[in-house]
């Protein structure tokens, strides 16, 4: 019998949370899960690279991150948002989140992730509006987890 190992990234590390978010994506859409993976095996050949993001006021300096699309037929656009951990040309990357791209969403999630806003009523704002998104969603607050579907 043969086993089939799994490759692990050589360049690409994952935050806890991003590894959180392709598991509850995993749930209700593995073809976007798949897709996630084909695209950072991509950027970990050094044959993808992302668009690098701004800094804006709603997200906070998120200028060492960039943005990877993630398209599949039938589903809502994702973004996977990385940082670059390495020379500043993203061949060494974090994954920050993987989320829908509805109302920047992931793009708020990596700005409160990687704490860079810094002033409380924002944080609390963005925090607020997060959890908005994510109950127009379908998703609990708390943490993030779709809802239990009815029999």
């Amino acid at each position: 019998m043969s086993t089939r190992k799994s490759r692990s990234y050589a360049n690409v590390t994952f935050l806890d949370e991003a590894v959180e978010d392709l598991r509850r994506i995993a749930k209700r859409s593995p073809e976007v899960v798949r897709e996630v993976f084909r695209l950072l095996k991509q950027l970990d050949a050094g044959e993808l690279l992302p668009r690098r993001l701004q800094d804006y006021a709603k997200t906070g300096d998120l200028t060492d991150c960039g943005k990877i699309v993630v398209e599949v037929e039938g589903e809502p656009e994702h973004r996977i948002v990385v940082r670059d951990v390495g020379r500043g040309n993203f061949e060494v990357c974090e994954v920050i989140t993987v989320e829908a791209r509805t109302e920047d969403l992931a793009y708020l999630l990596a700005g409160v992730r990687l704490g860079r806003i810094n002033d409380p009523v924002r944080r609390s704002d963005i925090s607020r509006r997060v959890s908005r998104i994510q109950k127009a969603l379908g998703r609990n607050e708390l943490d993030g987890t779709e809802p239990p579907r009815p029999l």
